[in-house]
C-alpha cells in the first residue's frame, strides 16, 4: 500500500486516484442502469434479476464492500481536493479549453464551478437512496419484494421530485467528472477531446434522464390506480 500512500501525498496524486474511482463509479451506474432497467419488464422479471444478485451471497457481499470504498475514497478527496484548491486558488480556476489553459473563472461552465456541491448532494441522496431501497429490502422488507418497495417510495410525490432533481444533480456532476477524468491522466488532443466532451454529455443525459423516467413513470402509474 506504499504506492497509496505516497500517491495521497501529492496533488496530482490524489487527482489521478479521484479521477480512477470517478470513472470505476461511472462503470458502477452503467451496470446499474442496465439492471434497473429490468424494471420496464414488471415484477417478474425485476424481481428475477435482484433473485440474480442475492444468489452470488459472498460474492455480492464483498463487492458492496469494495464500491462503499470506492465511494468513500472518491467522497473524501474530493472534498480534500476542493478544500485545497480553495485555499490555493482564492476562487481560480484553471481548465483546459482548446488545447490551452485559460485562468478564469468565467470559463469555468456550470458542472465544473459546482463540482464539490453537487458531489455533497449526491451523497446526501446516496445515503437516502441506500435507506429507503438498500436497507429497507434488506432489513425490514416485511415480506416484500424489492420491487414492491420502489413502486411504494415512487409513489410518494416528495420522494419522486426529490429523487429526479437529485438525478439530475448526478448528470451535472458526471457531465464534467467524466471529461475531467480524461484531463488529470493527460489525454488532451485537439482531435478527440471534443468526441470525449460529447460522450460526457451523452452520459450526462444517459443518467439523469434514463434514472428519472422511473420514478416519473411509476409516480404517474399510482394515479392512475386511484
Amino acid at each position: 500500500m506504499g504506492w497509496l500512500t505516497r500517491s495521497l501525498s501529492t496533488s496530482i496524486g490524489k487527482k489521478t486516484i479521484q479521477a480512477i474511482t470517478g470513472l470505476m463509479l461511472i462503470l458502477f451506474l452503467i451496470v446499474h442502469f442496465a439492471g434497473n432497467y429490468t424494471i420496464w419488464g414488471g415484477e417478474t422479471l425485476f424481481t428475477a434479476y435482484v433473485s440474480t444478485l442475492e444468489s452470488f451471497g459472498w460474492f455480492t457481499h464483498i463487492i458492496e464492500i469494495l464500491l462503499a470504498l470506492v465511494f468513500i475514497i472518491h467522497i473524501y478527496l474530493g472534498l480534500l481536493l476542493a478544500w485545497q484548491n480553495y485555499k490555493a486558488t482564492s476562487n481560480r480556476y484553471s481548465i483546459w479549453s482548446k488545447n490551452k489553459i485559460y485562468k478564469s473563472s468565467k470559463l469555468i461552465d456550470f458542472s465544473a464551478r459546482y463540482t464539490w456541491q453537487t458531489g455533497v448532494l449526491i451523497l446526501i441522496f446516496l445515503l437516502v437512496h441506500l435507506f429507503t431501497f438498500w436497507y429497507q429490502f434488506k432489513f425490514n422488507a416485511n415480506g416484500r419484494e424489492l420491487y414492491e418497495i420502489v413502486v411504494d417510495w415512487f409513489k410518494n410525490p416528495i420522494y419522486a421530485v426529490f429523487y429526479v432533481l437529485l438525478l439530475i444533480t448526478l448528470a451535472v456532476h458526471i457531465s464534467h467528472g467524466f471529461k475531467s477524468a480524461f484531463q488529470t491522466f493527460g489525454w488532451n488532443h485537439p482531435k478527440y477531446t471534443p468526441w470525449v466532451e460529447k460522450f460526457s454529455t451523452f452520459l450526462a443525459w444517459l443518467f439523469g434522464l434514463g434514472f428519472s423516467l422511473i420514478p416519473v413513470y411509476f409516480y404517474f402509474i399510482s394515479l392512475g390506480g386511484k
